[in-house]
């Protein structure tokens, strides 16, 4: 009976076990990320031991069963959970998990884990960069991280950006922060970078972060991480894009039209003088004012551009244009002088990979960009090598890194000045009635064989037909054209940037590791500005001018750093020893001659006059010593203390060394009993932290750095053959660093494995500013260098990044961040101090204006009205703008810092189609819109006008601004009218693509396909006035200058293994 029973026991197991393996199948796929495979990834059936890992390739193989759940997990990336249904392969794309407490962050030095981070910091990483098309890596930083502001200063190809980090750093010293590259001071180009080469860029913010670089780091910290090989099989990467350029944002309201621009105008001059003839005593009526713009208005403008005659071109009646005029000629400057599709085009390629011991990285990049305006563009051609080495002989590890870029770069001429060759001013102000080619008595075109476009150029000169008639002058600018200034100039420049790292490190007993940092810099600039006889008047009387510059700098940093890390059970310690010297020159020569010989190329021996010539030198070095250390107790507390002692060659011997430090500690509160069993917070930190850093970077009042600010400085001129020496700068040796002490409070969080966020606090106090003291004009020198006066930064940081939707093949992310600035001045050398349209006064911010104030437009005769103060203090309104300005400027309550700043996005996943977007806006502050409210001032050259139909005329007594008048120069004088919001919400970026990954490819060693679209710098939103954009100028002031550029691009990358 036993016997039976066994029999019948086995026989049921065997069934059992047959019918659990009949269940079972074999499960294969591919894990991958952003950048390719991911080897080393375990996969487990979820409830059981049965797991595995992927293998270099990214590959694994696991038996499951219908119903079963895999989960994948990779350090430093979100654990994804798939479920086995019918098919018996899943591939599977994990994502970077910004909370993750192992997760490694780029800092100075060095890099820590996240948990012992006490400071505040934000990781850019590689994806966020590459889908840029700028030429430079941080412009399409914009809106990405709290407290960074990235100001396109110019959209000229290849320009750099001005940044920010947290507000302003100083008052006459240099408020840019320190970039940093692989761990080295970079000072060269940013375009010299290619952002395809970037695999993160970190930003550091507080003391507890930058004080380990001390003398430069008091503005914040860029660290900028380029990609290296891993230990797998060769990757190849091929990047390629084509795309379009053009003009990103709107221009003023001005008129394009020609018969407007005729009635507007009219109007104009009825308007003045129907006030003049009132001023005068001998009052007209409005009809006679209308009939006399009718008669003098072709004679008060020029040109005109109809067939009929000057006197009927307008019907006084009606101020319209005649109904039976037709226009002869309608040249348009806009479309001579800018491409609505200039080319864009790069091409990437990256090879990376090698073994355990040796990994290496190698890249070749170009890029051309032709701007919107004629006559401006940039080509870059860049090459990268990193190879890293270890466990020569079991102790040494070498690593060397080498990188050049080849770049040209063509721009406009005077961009952003007040120069009638500047397009954009032209553009701006040129009214659509004048023609930019020259026409014949019949209105046909002139020929003139030398002119790029076989046409003759109109410089507004008067001309005199064969039949005795006339035309012009032009009344504006006569002799001036910017077209012919651009085809006839060549403004170039050609760099050549080297950059070389070597990096030694060796295993030392007790687990000390020394290391070894050597790194040079070379950048040459060779620019050449020729301005030939046929680009105007000036031009052609000294038939060309030539000007051949050349500047070499060179940096060499020396870096040795001891380290040694060691846990202790429940203690975990981190020490590093440091020391460092920075050496910088700088030389210049540039040589101005005049005369080209006819026929012959522009070059210096083909000119005959010499006009001048510069070269001069200058020399800066640093010499720091460094420490930190990071004790850790349970991983929950960890304490970071950083000590730096400075040297800098700016400032006397006696004067030159500064201290600064930092103290900083964290509370992983997550992993307290409290907390860590809770469903809602996953993870939990608090973070303090306070310290010193310090700032050398001077300014001399009229620009520039000051290398050595404790000697008098001169500059050595000749007169009638003598040489004279006259004093530029004073110098003071008691002058030393400025030094700047934070405190910084951060709490982050995870919520529901789905909210990250983190909310941040920081006060920022500098003192002994680096300070240009005005002097008394007794002294015969305006300013002296001193450290004196204090001010205060202050503001909220708030950064959030959600997991909306998480599914297989349908994920919704959504970011967003927001910062506050606060700015106030504590302490002066004096009570108020004027800058311009500010003045510095202890309880006010850098930039708060003190102006005369509007008080109006007189509806009676439309002219401007201004607050003063009488002679008993009581403030009156008048229409004596110099009585405004000497006795009733005053301080506003606005100043030129927005209150908000910040960005949001999203990133939609949908099978393999991919959509991202990115915004960034800014709420408050004020900006002077000096281009906008030049236009209405018509005193000295005719101009077009933007909103004419928001100013006073008979007909529209009530309008907002005053009346536009040519005899009337204080119409439109600087006040707070000029003031207009800051505010502004722009789409940076938009990027869509769609990822092609399967076994068909893999099988010709293709991991994926990706096509993709973006468009960089997509639209601004919102701005209080079109044409003005708020992102140009970092204290909001326009000009005429190269407005931001849009690019639109279509690109494919291919990963080959």
């Amino acid at each position: 009976m036993k016997t039976k029973f066994n029999g019948v026991l086995t026989l049921f197991l065997a069934l059992v076990v047959q019918i659990s393996f009949a269940q079972q199948k074999t499960i294969t796929g591919i894990v991958s990320d952003e950048s390719g495979s991911l080897p080393g990834v375990s996969v487990l059936v979820k409830g059981t031991s049965n797991g595995t890992e992927t293998d270099f390739d990214g590959k694994y193989s696991i038996k499951a069963k219908t119903g079963d759940i895999l989960v994948f997990r990779y350090l430093g990336y979100k654990p994804l959970e798939k479920t086995v249904g019918t098919s018996n392969t899943i591939n599977t794309k994990l994502l970077e998990d910004s909370s993750s407490l192992d997760e490694v962050v780029v800092v100075a030095y060095g890099s820590q884990s996240r948990a012992s981070l006490t400071g505040s910091v934000s990781v850019i990483g590689a994806e966020q960069i590459e889908n840029a098309t700028y030429s430079n890596p941080i412009q399409g930083l914009e809106g990405l991280a709290s407290g960074l502001r990235v100001i396109q200063s110019s959209g000229q190809p290849g320009a750099d950006p001005i940044i920010r980090i947290r507000g302003f750093g100083s008052i006459n010293a240099d408020s840019a922060p320190l970039i940093v590259l692989d761990g080295v001071p970079y000072s060269g180009a940013l375009s010299s970078i290619n952002p395809q080469d970037i695999a993160s860029t970190t930003i550091l913010k507080d003391a507890s972060s930058t004080s380990l670089y001390g003398n430069k780091a008091s503005n914040g910290v860029l660290l900028i991480t380029t990609k290296s090989g891993s230990s797998n099989k060769t990757q190849i990467s091929i990047d390629t894009r084509v795309g379009i350029t053009q003009r990103a944002a709107k221009e003023y309201n001005i008129t394009d039209s020609t018969g407007e621009f005729y009635e507007m105008y009219h109007s104009i001059l009825a308007n003045s003088e129907f006030y003049a003839q009132g001023q005068a005593g001998t009052p007209v009526t409005i009809g006679a004012a209308r009939q006399t713009a009718s008669n003098n208005l072709i004679g008060e403008l020029g040109y005109n551009l109809y067939d009929v005659s000057d006197a009927t071109l307008i019907d006084p009646t009606t101020g319209k244009l005649n109904s039976s005029a037709n226009l002869l000629v309608n040249d348009r400057w806009d479309d001579a002088l800018f491409r609505d599709a200039a080319s864009f085009s790069s091409t990437n390629l990256n090879i990376s990979g090698g073994s355990e011991d040796v990994t290496y990285y190698f890249s070749l990049g170009t890029q051309t960009d032709n701007g919107y305006t004629i006559g401006s563009s940039f080509e870059r051609h860049t090459a990268r090598l990193k190879v890293n080495a270890k466990k020569i002989a079991d102790v040494v590890s070498l690593s060397g890194d080498v990188s050049y870029s080849k770049s040209y770069s063509q721009t406009v001429p005077s961009d952003g000045t007040g120069s009638f060759n500047n397009a954009f001013s032209w553009t701006r102000r040129i009214a659509p009635i004048y023609p930019v080619f020259q026409y014949d008595e019949n209105w046909n075109p002139i020929v003139n064989a030398n002119n790029p476009g076989g046409v003759a150029y109109d410089f507004g000169n008067v001309q005199v037909f064969p039949s005795g008639a006339t035309r012009g002058p032009r009344n504006y600018a006569p002799g001036e054209h910017p077209l012919a200034v651009i085809e006839n100039t060549t403004e170039t420049n050609e760099r050549d940037n080297f950059n070389a790292a070597l990096r030694a490190k060796i295993d030392l007993p007790f687990d000390i590791k020394f290391e070894y940092v050597a790194n040079l810099l070379t950048e040459v600039d060779k620019g050449i500005d020729f301005t030939g006889p046929g680009a105007g008047a000036f031009a052609f009387s000294n038939n060309g001018l030539l000007t051949n510059n050349r500047n070499n700098f060179t940096a060499f940093t020396n870096q040795q750093l001891l380290t040694w890390k060691k846990d202790f059970g429940r203690h975990s310690f981190d020490a590093l020893l440091g020391h460092e010297t920075y050496v910088e020159e700088f030389t210049t020569l540039s040589l101005e001659k005049r005369n080209l010989i006819s026929g012959f190329s522009p070059v210096l021996d083909n000119t005959s006059v010499y006009v001048g010539a510069s070269n001069y030198n200058t020399n800066y070095t640093t010499e720091g010593y460094f420490s930190r250390f990071i004790y850790g107790l349970d991983n929950n507390y960890f304490l970071n203390l950083t000590a730096r002692y400075d040297a800098s060659s700016v400032f006397h011997p006696d004067s030159r060394w500064g201290t600064f430090w930092s103290a900083g500690a964290s509370w992983i509160m997550s992993n307290e009993d409290f907390m860590k069993d809770s469903d809602i917070i996953n993870y939990a930190k608090f973070t303090v932290n306070y310290g010193t850093t310090g700032n050398d970077r001077i300014f001399y009042q009229t620009g520039g750095r000051n290398l050595v600010a404790y000697e008098n400085q001169y500059v050595i001129g000749e007169n009638n053959g003598e040489l004279t020496q006259t004093l530029f700068s004073l110098g003071n040796k008691d002058i030393t660093w400025e030094k700047a002490g934070s405190l910084d409070l951060a709490y982050e969080m995870s919520l529901f494995n789905r909210v990250n966020l983190s909310l941040g606090y920081y006060r920022k106090n500098s003192q002994d500013l680096l300070f240009n003291n005005p002097l008394q004009l007794s002294t015969g020198q305006a300013t002296s260098p001193e450290n004196f006066g204090s001010m205060v930064n202050s503001g909220l940081e708030i950064e959030v990044a959600v997991d909306a939707v998480k599914k297989e093949n349908f994920n919704i992310n959504i970011n967003a961040n927001l910062s506050t600035l606060k700015n106030e001045i504590t302490e002066l050398p004096r009570d108020s101090i004027p800058a311009g349209n500010f003045r510095r006064v202890v309880g006010k911010s850098l930039f708060d204006y003190f102006m005369v104030r509007s008080a109006g437009v007189d509806p009676a005769n439309g002219d401007a009205l201004f607050y003063t103060k009488d002679a008993t203090g009581a403030t009156v309104t008048t229409t004596d703008y110099a009585d405004a300005a000497e006795n009733g400027r005053e301080f506003l309550d606005k100043r030129a810092i927005p209150t908000i700043t910040g960005g949001f996005g999203t990133n939609v996943q949908v099978g393999n189609f991919s959509l991202g977007l990115q915004f960034a806006y800014q709420l408050g502050g004020y900006g002077i819109d000096n281009e906008y409210f030049s236009l209405f001032d018509q005193t000295n050259n005719v101009k077009n006008i933007a909103d004419y139909g928001t100013t006073w005329t008979v007909d529209n007594p009530t309008a907002s601004l005053p009346r536009v008048d040519p005899l009337s120069p204080n119409q439109y004088r600087l006040s707070d009218l000029y003031l207009v919001d800051l505010s502004y919400l722009s789409l940076s970026n938009i990027n869509l693509g769609y990822m092609l990954q399967n076994d068909a490819i893999k099988k010709y060693h293709i991991d994926s396909i990706r096509f993709y679209g973006t468009v960089n710098n997509a639209f601004l939103l919102y701005s209080a006035r079109q044409g003005y954009d708020p992102r140009l100028n970092s204290v909001g002031s326009s000009s005429p200058e190269y407005g931001a550029n849009r690019t639109i691009a279509f690109g494919l990358n291919i990963n080959l293994n």
